[in-house]
């Protein structure tokens, strides 16, 4: 006899815990349930969102504390919820990613319900592979990415350096926070929503994930890493282009160089049936052959080559598959970031991101 799987239980809002989302089509701020199984896929919310669930989830069977005949307190309790729910389909344990609430399964064990963190999450292997509507989902926010990179950029071109060669515009310094506002301001006017933009100058821009703070400066490179979310559709873009005001030295320029020449390897070899790791080998030697050495300095500091390659782009800004040491191997139609970089304190840090669809004979760039 065929020994049954344990259903897959999930819980969190659409941000914590996308697959949610993914499984029902439903979005909400607050928590829900979903409960898969291999017939059926079931949503718990509660009993102020039920109505709307009813009427925009999709492909699930939609349940809330009053139709699983909870009352208060258990009505506002997400753990009762799955208790009631397995209960009622007689299930004695379920498996859960490794992000599911420890108190809630905490809950559940006290009362005989065997929590395990599963491996093989039944949506993750779905959602690594787009379909062509949430590749045009997240087309649509990576063009508001290059809207407001374009403003942030020509903010840039525009300003005049000043007294200690900061950068001045319309008579005011520019700064971070300020270019930040500039891409704040453009994404907002295409229904998306930047989460922790970065415009990182100088020695800043030497930590890859520095959001910048302060002036910018001519004669420095600044990294400008823009990764907006659609409102409606929950997508994620991801882009990144470094600029300078000004004329880069020799050392910065063989920098910039080394990562532009990096990326375009990168995206010529990408390809349904490659491993991520073999592209992520191939960016790395190419940038030892430029005599760009990754190393850890005396103050703990990675210098160099310090990240991966890229990552998948989807419902989360990171998620699988991955371009790096342990990538597996890529198939058409998966969305993946292709960000090499450079990072020294001295020189600051260089990045270039672009967001591809991997195909069978290569790469589409969004």
């Amino acid at each position: 006899m065929k020994k049954l799987t344990p259903p897959w239980l999930f819980c969190g809002t659409a941000s914590t815990c996308p697959d949610i989302r993914y499984a029902t089509s439903f979005e909400t701020p607050d928590e829900a349930l979903v409960l898969a199984t291999a017939r059926k896929t079931v949503l718990v919310v509660s009993d102020m969102e039920y109505g709307r669930a009813l009427d925009q989830a999709r492909g699930c069977e939609v349940h809330c504390p009053a139709t699983l005949k909870l009352a208060y307190p258990d009505s506002a309790s997400p753990a009762a919820w799955a208790l009631a729910l397995l209960r009622k389909r007689q299930i004695i344990g379920v498996y859960v990613p490794k992000m599911f609430p420890l108190g809630i399964a905490k809950a559940l064990e006290k009362d005989g319900i065997g929590v395990d963190v599963g491996s093989g999450n039944p949506f993750e292997r779905k959602r690594m592979v787009k379909s062509p509507e949430e590749i045009a989902c997240i087309a649509k926010t990576q063009k508001a990415a290059r809207a407001a990179m374009k403003a942030v950029g020509d903010a840039i071109k525009q300003a005049r350096p000043g007294k200690g060669g900061l950068l001045m515009l319309d008579g005011k310094e520019l700064t971070s926070e300020r270019a930040r506002k500039i891409v704040r301001g453009e994404i907002l006017a295409r229904n998306c929503i930047d989460e922790g933009t970065i415009i990182a100058g100088g020695t800043q821009a030497a930590n890859p994930h520095e959001t910048g703070h302060g002036p910018l400066k001519t004669g420095e490179w600044i990294v400008c890493d823009i990764f907006p979310r659609n409102l409606d559709t929950g997508y994620w873009g991801d882009m990144t282009r470094t600029f300078m005001n000004g004329t880069p030295d020799p050392e910065r320029k063989r920098m910039y160089n080394a990562v532009l020449k990096a990326q375009k390897l990168a995206l010529s070899i990408i390809r349904a049936g490659i491993e991520g790791s073999a592209v992520h080998k191939a960016t790395s030697e190419s940038m030892v052959d430029a005599n760009f050495e990754t190393y850890t300095g005396d103050d703990g500091m990675g210098r160099g080559f310090i990240h991966s390659t890229g990552h998948g782009v989807g419902l989360e800004i990171h998620e699988m598959p991955r371009l790096s040491p342990s990538g597996g191997k890529l198939e058409a139609g998966m969305v993946v970031s292709v960000e090499p970089g450079l990072y020294y304190p001295e020189l600051g840090g260089v990045r270039i991101e672009d967001l591809v669809v991997v195909e069978e004979d290569g790469v589409r760039i969004l």
